[in-house]
């Protein structure tokens, strides 16, 4: 949910155009998944948050082709999409682990969705299209830390032929983990500049 999910919206509503998938779904092969399987598990959580993808270029360009205005577009897709994106966690959770095991961290899914919904609806009725996406994103981000920060699941799920490992604990310096997260924190600012320019030609 925190990669394919959060982060992949993230990157959904700063670049899009496949993106999530390829970004998001390295990380997760990274982490042991196999690659089709991370693939799969990206897209299926990157179906609420490509109705905004690339600043809103979607509902953009919908707005500019119907000639209906941009706002309530925005707040239509928004509307339909939040409801969308509060399923999608736990969706998500269910075709990779099943029900049961689903159950087993609801307080995560509930979070994670109900983060990013309640964000994308409000951005989108309010604000318009093109930051809705990474303002839901990084709500969403910054629950799901906290959530996991303060809670944690009893059982740890493994996938199949997937083998506990004993990785020695290394300590990041903060300038490496700055370091680490300068493109993302560079697409955020690109992404508002980006955003308000398109609202002043509007």
């Amino acid at each position: 949910m925190f990669i394919a999910f959060s982060f992949g919206a993230f990157i959904e509503g700063a670049a899009g155009f496949g993106a999530p998938v390829a970004i998001a779904g390295a990380m997760l092969a990274g982490l042991g998944f196999n690659p089709f399987y991370a693939a799969g598990i990206c897209l299926i959580a990157n179906t609420a948050p490509v109705a905004f993808g690339s600043i809103g270029i979607p509902v953009t360009t919908l707005a500019n082709v119907t000639g209906l205005p941009v706002l309530a577009l925005s707040s239509m897709v928004g509307r339909l999409c939040a409801m969308v994106s509060v399923l999608i966690p736990g969706y998500l959770i269910v075709v990779m682990a099943g029900r049961k095991r689903a159950l087993e961290v609801l307080p995560a899914i509930v979070a994670c969705g109900v983060s990013f919904a309640g964000m994308q609806y409000y951005v989108s009725n309010h604000l318009g299209p093109e930051l809705t996406d990474i303002a839901s994103s990084l709500t969403c981000i910054v629950v799901m830390v906290l959530v996991l920060k303060l809670w944690k699941p009893k059982i740890i799920m493994r996938l199949e032929g997937d083998t506990p490992m004993t990785v020695a604990a290394r300590a990041h310096s903060g300038g490496k983990i700055f370091v680490a997260w300068l493109p993302y924190l560079f697409l955020s600012p690109s992404c508002s500049c980006g955003a308000s320019r398109t609202s002043r030609r509007r």
